[in-house]
């Protein structure tokens, strides 16, 4: 597999989108581009770097991504990842790349999330989405990519050279036939923190609650998270919740350095949102990881010291993600 950096513009889409890619080739992630030289120095075939630049200003979004490229050694493939339905300042950072062909292709397919005619639509999508009104006028290939075929069939046409722009779709279009790692093991307990608003992330919260009274369920109004019991529970979800006004970078700040007590003692922890995966993974002293594999499609899993760690985006997942993982940790308890 040809060396290739992924470029995102938060910590889980770096994640996500290099998961797919692990087994076949090593996968390293720099959390921010501020650990991107030490990350250069792990061993990989796949580096991965967060750029940390969803909700800043469009200049310094592009000018995080020049500095990556600053860094960069030469002949390796750039794929720059975007939000599957196009959040962020997509035009500003496209205009940091360099002046070469670019395939833009966002679906991910087996989510359900396809690109028909130039538009996004699909699963989580309530009206189509013009991609290319979210490149800022730059030309690009925009194929129809309704079905993982579709994907690889647009990718085996790029002229060599061409930058991929795009998500997990295309990720698993790169990995083509080659097996993927190995479903990672996963420890008890499971602390699940949510940082996301996503409707998504909210209904696999509800399903959680409603299937599992036992649950431990702790709410942070604009991120203050109360102490932790003396004792950890099976499985503990702490979800961020409204509550005074705070600037959104301040109170992922804050949930993330309160999660930092209860995160200590679990044994798997899942991050969903990018900006709360960030912080806390920052309030852990963690800026680079290799990844292990995926634990479900999308969810992306880290083994670092004694913990699993899983992140997850707003929008991905079905109903039941929670209550799998739950599963998961609770089944490798029963067998351990």
């Amino acid at each position: 597999m040809q060396d290739t950096t992924i470029i995102a513009d938060d910590l889980t889409g770096a994640l996500d989108s290099a998961a797919p890619l692990a087994g076949p080739a090593r996968v390293v992630v720099a959390t921010s581009v501020a650990a991107l030289d030490r990350a250069l120095e792990h061993p990989h075939d796949i580096l991965a770097v967060s750029t940390r630049s969803r909700e800043i200003p469009a200049e310094q979004a592009r000018a995080r991504v020049a500095r990556v490229l600053a860094s960069l050694p030469g002949g390796i493939r750039l794929f720059k990842k975007v939000d599957s339905r196009l959040k962020g300042n997509i035009a500003a950072e496209l205009s940091a790349l360099p002046d070469r062909p670019l395939l833009v292709a966002p679906a991910i397919p087996d989510f359900g999330r396809i690109v028909r005619a130039g538009q996004v639509s699909g699963f989580g999508v309530d009206t189509p989405i013009d991609v290319a009104a979210a490149l800022g006028g730059r030309p690009a290939t925009i194929p129809d990519t309704l079905t993982a075929d579709n994907m690889r069939a647009a990718l085996a046409a790029a002229a060599p050279g061409t930058v991929l722009v795009g998500a997990r779709g295309l990720a698993l279009a790169l990995r083509g036939d080659q097996a993927p790692a190995p479903v990672p093991h996963l420890d008890g307990p499971l602390t699940i923190a949510v940082g996301s608003t996503d409707p998504i992330t909210l209904e696999q919260v509800a399903a959680l609650r409603a299937a599992r009274p036992d649950l431990v369920h702790v709410t942070a109004p604009a991120g203050v998270v109360p102490p932790p019991p003396n004792n950890a529970a099976p499985v503990t979800l702490i979800q961020m919740t409204d509550g005074p006004e705070t600037p959104p970078a301040q109170a992922a700040q804050r949930f993330a350095g309160g999660l930092a007590p209860w995160l200590d003692r679990a044994g798997t922890v899942v991050i969903t949102g990018g900006a709360t995966a960030e912080a806390a993974l920052d309030a852990m002293g963690i800026d680079v990881m290799t990844v292990a594999g995926e634990i479900l499609p999308g969810l992306p899993c880290c083994r670092v010291g004694p913990r699993s760690i899983v992140t997850k985006s707003g929008g991905f997942g079905t109903p039941d993600t929670f209550l799998r993982l739950a599963a998961m940790t609770e089944g490798a308890r029963a067998h351990g």
